[in-house]
């Protein structure tokens, strides 16, 4: 099986690692959470102690970071993947950052000889540990053609969003627009609707099968609001931050947003109270107490 490094093992990137692992991939994995490596390298994964060293042992590296700052870095800082890349070489980003950050690093691979796509992905946590992901991929079909069967180890939809790099980033933010304000908005209405008198059982009863049903309440209210149970899935840190991408995004090609202006601010009221690191839909609950 083919060798593969994998540079980020946090909450998502872990259980990506771990189904590339049960696949038979050789993995070679580096993280600056000490733990998730260790966890790793007990069930087969090889540590590296820099980007550079994995993508020496590796012809195809998968990166999984919180944001644009530290793909940069891994690609491009000292000791990162471009210092030591050639023609063999593929980086796979997996990480919801800048689509035009995507796009220029992706050039600068590319001066270096090698190759690059955007990867970002939907689903969560429980997507990834169920192999489940939805994958949106920007760059050239040929590209995204050999690294797909690595992908699919991943997710049960891998989808090429467009030739240009970035774009699966852009299609990424798009969803994650509808997906923060679905929340906010499916919060605010059944809060309405406890307030007026009516039961939580009765909303999800009727919702549900009516024009109102959103994926959060679908998908994600079963096992947060319902349960009263708030440990991330998707942090409510990385939505503010994906929202924040997508005002750019926006402001980039001349698209009034008001709605995800004031979704946004919702969401930093609760980064503010310290919920930052729980669940997005927390803010429910946050937003209960009104």
């Amino acid at each position: 099986m083919e060798k593969l490094g994998f540079i980020g093992v946090g909450m998502m990137g872990k259980p990506m690692a771990k189904n590339l692992l049960k696949a038979g991939y050789e993995l070679t994995v580096l993280d600056l959470n000490s733990a998730a490596v260790d966890e790793l390298v007990s069930q087969g994964a090889v540590r590296a102690e820099s980007a550079a060293e994995v993508m020496s042992r590796c012809r195809t590296v998968i990166t999984m970071l919180p944001g644009s700052a530290e793909v940069e870095h891994v690609v491009g800082g000292e000791g990162g993947l471009l210092s030591v890349i050639n023609a063999e070489h593929l980086i796979v980003d997996m990480s919801t950052i800048d689509p035009l950050v995507s796009n220029r690093l992706a050039r600068e691979v590319a001066s270096g000889g090698g190759q690059m796509i955007d990867a970002p992905v939907s689903g969560g946590e429980v997507g990834a540990i169920n192999g489940t992901l939805t994958i949106m991929i920007g760059g050239p079909k040929a590209t995204l053609d050999r690294c797909r069967e690595v992908l699919a180890v991943m997710g049960g939809n891998v989808i090429h969003a467009g030739d240009e790099v970035g774009m699966g980033g852009k299609v990424k933010l798009v969803n994650n627009m509808i997906t923060g304000i679905s929340m906010i908005a499916t919060s605010e209405a059944f809060l309405t609707g406890l307030k007026a008198g009516l039961s939580m059982e009765t909303m999800v009863n009727v919702v549900s099968v009516s024009s109102g049903a959103t994926w959060p309440l679908l998908k994600h209210f079963p096992n947060t609001v319902l349960k009263n149970q708030y440990e991330p899935g998707f942090m409510l840190d990385l939505m503010y931050k994906d929202l924040g991408l997508a005002l750019g995004l926006a402001n980039d090609v001349g698209m009034p947003v008001p709605v995800s202006g004031l979704v946004r601010q919702v969401y930093q009221s609760g980064r503010a109270a310290g919920l930052g690191r729980k669940d997005f839909s927390v803010m429910w609950k946050e937003m209960a107490k009104a």
